[in-house]
């Protein structure tokens, strides 16, 4: 009998061969993709357990990279800061210019030698390193004033204390700084200004992994401050920077030593304008935008200057390094430069920018409240306060706050807070808004 051959059967059959061969031949000469791990012997009869195989899984990875995070910084360990080597100059046209003020394509279309930088809106000067605010502060002064760029930059500490429940404004601080500022000094209390004891919540969120990332940027100072101690502030003033600087092993003369609330937020621009100069007039205070529940209002005072930023040689000549030394209230303190005016802010001040049942919990601990409690009608509860945030009343029950409205306003908020809207969101619009409010 005659059978045809079918050729197309045979190259198919041929080729699925091949495939099978292929798949073999990778299984025998591939490395393994698994890791064998051998369990250690059974305790009860003396023999080894069976092998076991796991795969290597990304999560796997990731479980073992977390015990690696970057631990915040305590007072027992030898704290090293680092200068910056972050590039913000380039030379243009035979001119040194501010990389962040200037406008670097026009500069290289531009042929020949350049006697100035061509600047940005908003930036001042031969290189454009001078931010608005700092150049409208050295008009304002009426000093004679000539920076001049450093060879180095110099390291910038902020040092401020946690009071009551700032943690979300804490969180925006730090971010917000945390590309200008080489060292944070936090400083805690287990008590409130009232005598009331309280958990230790910063640090309580450091060990969970707050802000893991720039963890090694923070110095955590815990102040045991007893109830029946009436200088609370000023005692937390004197510890925080006292028992920060001697952790800093190579602390220089020249530092500069930035000095504020927890919702006090000075302007990065500046800060980093001081990180790059020398010769400007201190010690340097700052004029900050004052917002109350969130930035979508303002007091009508609209303003507070807020000290300050000295050098590190300063604040010993001066003070000692006594931070509580520093007049508050109605002492007089001469600054030598102000960052900030009535339009252009030298940062923010957020007064009470908390979720309302917070802001209760937050005033129950405060001594320096505007609730007089002893002739309030009635009760302050979150229901209360959800009113007051609604209609833009100050705590006082009295006066009327300021709308602000954030499109066209360069400085409605801080620039992390804008940019995590998201997050930020109960800071940013006014939830609690009726529309019989005006």
């Amino acid at each position: 009998m005659y059978y045809k051959l079918d050729y197309k059967l045979l190259i198919l059959w041929m080729l699925l061969l091949i495939q099978v061969l292929l798949v073999i031949f990778y299984f025998v000469m591939a490395p393994s993709s698994f890791e064998q791990l051998t369990t250690e012997a059974d305790p009860d009869n003396g023999k080894n357990l069976h092998p076991v195989k796991f795969i290597v899984t990304e999560t796997g990875k990731y479980s073992s990279q977390k015990k690696n995070i970057p631990r915040y910084r305590t007072e027992v360990q030898s704290i090293t800061l680092e200068t910056s080597e972050v590039g913000h100059f380039v030379t243009l046209n035979g001119t040194v210019c501010f990389i962040l003020g200037t406008d670097v394509e026009y500069m290289k279309r531009l042929k020949g030698f350049a006697l100035k930088c061509e600047c940005k809106q908003g930036w001042h000067g031969r290189d454009c390193g001078q931010p608005e605010v700092v150049w409208r502060a050295y008009i304002a002064s009426q000093q004679k004033i000539s920076p001049k760029k450093r060879k180095k930059p110099r390291r910038l500490i902020h040092a401020f204390s946690i009071i009551n429940l700032e943690i979300t404004l804490v969180e925006i601080k730090i971010r917000e700084l945390s590309d200008v500022v080489d060292l944070f000094i936090v400083c805690e209390s287990n008590y409130t200004e009232t005598g009331e004891e309280k958990s230790l919540y910063f640090q309580n969120k450091l060990r969970k992994g707050f802000l893991h990332d720039i963890q090694h940027k923070i110095l955590y100072v815990p102040v045991q401050i007893y109830k029946n101690n009436e200088a609370h502030l000023q005692t937390m003033k004197k510890e925080l920077w006292l028992r920060g600087k001697r952790a800093i092993n190579n602390l220089r003369d020249d530092d500069m030593l930035v000095l504020m609330d927890t919702h006090e937020i000075p302007n990065t621009k500046a800060l980093l304008f001081f990180k790059l100069y020398d010769s400007w007039p201190q010690p340097v205070g700052f004029r900050l935008r004052w917002s109350v529940y969130g930035f979508f209002w303002q007091h009508p005072k609209k303003t507070i200057t807020a000290p300050g930023a000295w050098s590190v040689q300063l604040m010993e000549d001066d003070y000692h390094s006594d931070l509580s030394k520093i007049p508050t209230g109605d002492e007089a303190l001469s600054f030598g430069l102000v960052i900030g005016d009535l339009n252009h802010y030298g940062g923010w001040y957020c007064s009470w920018c908390f979720h309302p049942q917070d802001v209760v919990l937050a005033l129950q601990g405060s001594k320096g409240n505007p609730v007089k409690w002893n002739k309030v009608d009635k009760k302050i509860d979150a229901n209360s306060i959800e009113e007051h945030i609604g209609s833009g009343l100050w705590l006082d029950s009295t006066t009327m706050l300021v709308r602000k409205y954030q499109y066209g306003d360069p400085y409605y908020a801080p620039q992390y807070v804008l940019n995590n809207s998201w997050k930020y969101d109960f800071l940013l619009t006014n939830f609690y808004a009726r529309n019989d409010y005006n």
